[in-house]
């Protein structure tokens, strides 16, 4: 009888230890924001850029060249960002996102025509 007491009591003591040293374990960290399109809009200096994000993500998109950029809260928990920002083609930029208290690396890419049929722009910006 005692022998199953601590058969099971350490059983207990093994789970419980295992219970803990997961909340220990290194999560995965935040992966930047996609950037999929970018657009110039028919306001010269003013391009539409959009993407995918961790749902419930705040997407950071930044001009290098302006020192100017936007915010977006995926607040409809969406996974999809959208964004004004204000550049001229071929501008270095920058997206980023936070959750909680978790932060991404940036994803850099260059303010020029970016759809899903030109991936890598137009070829005007080297």
């Amino acid at each position: 009888m005692r022998r199953r007491f601590l058969s099971r009591l350490g059983l207990i003591a093994i789970v419980g230890a295992l219970a803990g040293a997961s909340c220990l374990s290194p999560t995965l960290p935040l992966p930047p924001p996609d950037v999929e399109t970018v657009s110039q809009s028919s306001e010269r200096g003013q391009w539409s850029v959009s993407g995918t994000c961790a749902p419930g993500a705040l997407v950071i998109v930044f001009n290098d060249e302006t020192g100017q950029g936007a915010v977006y809260e995926d607040r409809t928990l969406s996974g999809k960002w959208y964004v004004h920002l204000e550049a001229e083609q071929c501008d270095r930029a920058w997206a980023s996102q936070e959750r909680g208290t978790d932060s991404s690396t940036r994803t850099p890419f260059t303010v020029d025509e970016i759809t899903v049929d030109a991936p890598n722009g137009s070829g005007t910006c080297k």
